[in-house]
């Protein structure tokens, strides 16, 4: 069945081109963060979070980081492509059959409107990773995944270094994140253990389709189901036993609801990705 159109008086966002380089993901990057802030949609917030990761990609790239530089650009163009599919699906659904159902609950987001900026950032983190991720490895390298894994591997430390500059933002945006990170010895360690075992995660997923070819349909449908599960226990925590509810209603109750303030903050460290002075071989 296909997505409807989400409703309210809030304009569409134009239709995103095929990307035919890396150039072109962040230009249609932009178009989504810069409809997301004048259309105040919680949709821009995974937007910018991955403006940021791709920038450190494409600085990667030309800094000759990779081993093969022009196939790891090849598959950011192909793990983009699904992100920017997903959108076109979701708000054109008459030119198509809809988004993958991680990402319809990642842009729809919580029914009641409650949930805080890091949540959305997971939702569409865990759509983009732990089902597009694996699906993009699989086109681009099915039989060659061996001389893949190096360059994905340096990958993680290009993303973890992205993260002490982003909480730092989120951090006043969202005060009381600042306080609860404080209670977690090694937070940003943390952190980075949790980005790295998910995309190996995305990893192990590409693996399995690239060494059983007649299970792929099946696989796929099954990895399709969890990560929209974990999108949805992401944006709606159960309340019985378990205590994010109670902690994400704490810390949204004093952050920032002006979403594009938010967007335009979290805009600004986005566009300057770090790279260690060294690089990060």
């Amino acid at each position: 069945m296909s997505a409807p159109t989400p409703p309210g008086p809030t304009p569409r966002p134009a239709r995103l081109a095929e990307p035919a380089d890396i150039h072109d993901v962040l230009r249609n990057i932009d178009k989504i963060i810069d409809w997301a802030i004048s259309s105040e949609s919680h949709i821009g917030y995974f937007a910018v979070l991955y403006k940021r990761t791709t920038l450190a990609i494409r600085d990667a790239v030309n800094d000759k980081v990779f081993d093969d530089g022009p196939r790891m650009e090849k598959l950011d163009i192909a793990f983009a492509r699904r992100y920017f599919t997903a959108l076109n699906a979701y708000f054109y659904p008459d030119k198509s059959p809809g988004p993958t159902l991680p990402w319809e609950i990642a842009f729809v987001g919580d029914h009641d409107d409650q949930a805080i900026i890091l949540q959305h950032m997971m939702a569409g983190l865990n759509a983009h990773i732990t089902f597009d991720l694996g699906l993009a490895v699989f086109t681009v390298a099915p039989h060659s995944m061996d001389g893949l894994e190096a360059d994905y591997d340096r990958v993680n430390t290009i993303l973890c270094k992205q993260l002490p500059d982003v909480l730092k933002v989120l951090d006043q945006l969202s005060p009381e994140i600042r306080w609860t990170r404080w209670l977690i010895p090694g937070e940003i360690r943390v952190l980075e253990r949790s980005l790295t075992k998910l995309r190996r995660g995305a990893w192990l997923f590409a693996f399995y389709l690239a060494t059983h070819p007649p299970s792929v349909t099946q696989k796929t449908v099954h990895q399709q189901a969890w990560t929209a599960a974990l999108g949805s226990w992401y944006l709606q925590p159960p309340t019985r036993w378990n205590p994010l509810p109670a902690l994400f209603r704490r810390i949204a109750k004093h952050e920032s609801r002006d979403v594009a303030s938010n967007l335009r903050a979290l805009e600004d460290v986005s566009n300057t990705p770090h790279k260690p002075p060294k690089g990060y071989r």
